[in-house]
């Protein structure tokens, strides 16, 4: 229990904190007149405020004064962030959604699209996915607010209990000095009802029945003899011993409530479509309000960038610019119209004639909104110049510049029904901007380093040319046998990390219900933080920004050529691995499912895609385990990229606060080490022996890392790729051993 609170806010959760009769900051009379809803603000690190004090938590004030629930306030920086940014928000953001609700669809084929995701993450006619930009606003995480609740209490003398409506309700009667002819004791009930569809209810006697005359839930807030009183009973250690006894008559009620909303929702779909539903989907658990299951904060990461192409040039507008950029990143012959020839043809068409001068304005007026800081307008305007561009080509007035490549224009035209995550176009798009803005541009400011040219920050043999002959011989076999053609210390990738809401009782998008012996599926509700206190209905994302310390790595193209034919992979290409993984690549699909452990009866063939990234993900996990052993930097800190068809891969510090430069002061100290680590036939043995080796060389105890820090739910992984032995588990058993990447044969 909680020490005596004296306000807090309406009962439930299907609203905000402003749906009460009054304002949550104001303790005095009533006051109507309009104002500025202003609750009382908390300080805390950004980072606390974007996750664990994010709105919608229940925590306990300071010094015990009462448990509160954490409300959005308004902060807009929207100008404050690149308009790449942004667009990468919203992209990651829908691809959260939708791997959210494929998730939970895969479990609960039968859930209602609904109760898989709130409203703001969905179209409410289809339930597909559907993110509206006007919805939301970037928010900075540097103050929230905070109103009591639950506003039910209970008196520790006697057990009577009081609930209230509002903060208003409670303000026009407050609690009594005097409890059935005592000195009252109220304190706050620190156990709250919560559900996986994100709602939490105070735990009051009353609970909720459907209405078929409505259509709708009402509260029953009498017991059947008429009373309106109920006492606690909470000496028992367990919930489920509880009981709420009715002052009037004695009849004693167990702790059940039925979530109004979903109770609503599944009773009108049985009696519209007959789907029968069960009361352990409705009720609700009882749980401490400190619990970690009353809330899950939900948020992602991403590797910012300045170029808007990563995110253009994926727009179909923007198809024919897709085609010459990949073109020019993996070398495939682009016979393009010459602008001159464009020009002539256009203008000598009678019905387009004027459109070369509006496609020259258009690209003018782009050129000036760029220059002026206006973004957007400057994309509007290049969207239009290029929608007429493509109008000319679609009416045969200008023939189409020719790609030297079927199979790369077939996967152009496939992207659309890939997965984002692991689309290699998108990906090979963002490692060139990686390239540009991260290394390039970043060397010349000292912000990146090869290791193969340090800098005096980075190791003082800069100086002694004998010594930098040694470090430079000693370093450059250590990533020859690596396999690595070039590392790259970067000291400041802008990371971007934000949180767009929660979920309840669980942190996935299923949660296991046991009940009677058995586990049932239940779908996990996706909820956007609360409305926003200004005008409209916009919800908050919550947007960090830190420039951490990162490793970047290219393999050697001719050694991974090598190594796939020695492990005979299919079609392995001779004119360019990059082009060759982009042609053949087939969609690895949300859930990798064609890769999960089969227990040698899968029967993918050996391809270059899979493959390719197979290799890619261990090393990449790899030096993750031999980044944390060697520089203190904990695992669950450490994220990855992987750029599949360019060979190469990042991993790097995801925290947001300030780097401390661990990766730099790593490579100062022990950067034998590092590489050593990786290749030590020690680390590419397994805890669990035998068992692993034989399940496909893949397991928490070796290459596996958490979660949350894998790009591919700890899938397409195996010790086998690096050190040789069976191959994965989505092979079949008559499969041949594979050869190790760092074996001596492949390493020639």
């Amino acid at each position: 229990m909680q020490t005596e609170a004296t306000m807090g806010e309406g009962k439930g959760t299907g609203g905000d904190w402003r749906t009460s009769n009054r304002r949550p900051s104001s303790f005095g009379g009533a006051r109507r007149e309009p104002e500025a809803l202003e609750p009382p603000t908390m300080s805390r690190s950004r980072v606390q405020l974007a996750s664990s004090y994010a709105p919608g938590v229940l925590m306990t004030w300071e010094g015990g004064k009462g448990i509160c629930r954490a409300v959005p306030l308004a902060n807009d920086i929207s100008k404050q962030l690149n308009r790449t940014t942004i667009d990468l928000v919203f992209e990651n953001l829908s691809d959260f959604a939708t791997n959210w609700r494929d998730r939970a669809m895969k479990a609960v084929p039968d859930a209602l699209p609904e109760l898989i995701l709130d409203a703001p993450f969905r179209d409410s006619r289809t339930g597909e996915v559907r993110i509206e930009r006007g919805d939301f606003q970037m928010t900075g995480p540097d103050r929230v607010g905070y109103v009591p609740y639950p506003l039910v209490y209970r008196c520790g003398i006697c057990g009577s209990t009081r609930e209230y409506e509002s903060i208003a309700d409670q303000a026009r009667q407050p609690l009594p000095r005097k409890c059935n002819g005592h000195d009252a004791r109220w304190t706050q009930i620190d156990v709250v009802y919560v559900h996986w569809s994100g709602e939490i209810q105070p735990l009051s006697p009353f609970n909720y029945n459907f209405d078929p005359q409505t259509g709708s839930t009402r509260q029953i807030r009498m017991c059947t003899c008429g009373s309106t009183s109920f006492k606690l009973r909470n000496d028992a250690p367990v919930f489920s011993e509880w009981r709420y006894v009715c002052e009037g008559c004695g009849d004693t009620r167990p702790l059940k409530k039925a979530e109004p909303e979903v109770l609503s929702r599944l009773q009108t779909e049985q009696n519209t479509s007959g789907r029968a539903f069960q009361w352990i989907e409705i009720n609700m658990l009882p749980v401490s309000y400190r619990a970690n299951s009353t809330f899950y904060p939900q948020r992602t990461s991403f590797i910012e960038f300045q170029d808007s192409a990563v995110v253009e040039l994926m727009t179909p507008p923007r198809v024919g610019e897709l085609v010459a950029k990949l073109a020019q990143i993996h070398n495939i012959p682009f016979a393009e119209p010459a602008e001159d020839e464009v020009r002539a043809a256009v203008q000598a068409d009678p019905k387009h004639r004027s459109d070369w001068d509006d496609y020259l304005s258009f690209l003018e007026m782009a050129s000036r909104a760029d220059e002026s800081g206006r973004p957007e307008r400057a994309r509007s305007y290049r969207d239009s110049a290029h929608e007429l561009r493509e109008g000319w080509f679609a009416a045969g007035i200008v023939e189409r510049g020719r790609l030297g490549s079927a199979g790369v224009l077939r996967a152009i035209t496939q992207r659309e029904d890939w997965t984002r995550r692991y689309n290699p176009i998108r990906l090979t798009i963002q490692h060139d901007a990686f390239l540009r803005e991260h290394i390039e541009e970043a060397m010349a400011r000292h912000a990146a380093v090869d290791v193969m040219e340090p800098d005096i920050t980075l190791t003082d043999v800069v100086n002694d040319p004998q010594r930098k002959a040694r470090y430079q011989s000693n370093i450059g076999n250590l990533l020859a046998h690596l396999g690595m053609e070039r590392l790259v210390i970067v000291r400041n990738l802008p990371i971007c990390e934000f949180s767009f809401g929660f979920t309840r009782v669980s942190a996935t998008p299923v949660y296991k219900r046991e009940h009677q012996g058995t586990s049932v599926d239940m779908p996990v509700r996706l909820k956007a933080f609360d409305q926003l206190p200004i005008q409209g209905t916009k919800r908050p994302i919550y947007v960090t920004q830190q420039q951490n310390e990162a490793l970047y790595f290219k393999l050697d193209e001719a050694r991974v050529v090598r190594w796939l034919q020695a492990n005979m992979v299919t079609d392995v290409p001779h004119d360019g691995l990059g082009r060759g993984y982009l042609e053949r690549y087939e969609d690895f699909g949300p859930f990798l499912e064609m890769f999960k452990d089969r227990e040698g009866s899968g029967g993918y063939p050996r391809t270059v895609p899979a493959y390719v990234y197979l290799l890619l993900h261990t090393l990449s996990h790899q030096m993750m385990h031999s980044l944390a052993d060697s520089s203190g930097v904990d695992r669950d800190g450490i994220g990855e990229h992987i750029f599949p068809a360019d060979l190469a891969f990042v991993i790097y510090r995801k925290g947001m606060t300030p780097d401390l430069g661990n990766i730099s002061a790593m490579w100062r100290n022990h950067a034998d080490e590092f590489l050593r680590r990786a290749l030590d036939p020690r680390m590419l043995r397994c805890g669990s022996g035998s068992l692993c080796d034989a399940r496909g060389g893949a397991c928490p105890a070796c290459v596996m890392v958490s979660e949350v820090s894998c790009i591919a739910s700890n899938l397409l992984l195996s010790r086998a790729v690096l050190k040789g032995g069976k191959g994965p588990e989505w092979e079949p058993r008559s499969a041949p051993d594979l050869v190790g990447f760092f074996d001596p044969a492949v390493a020639k």
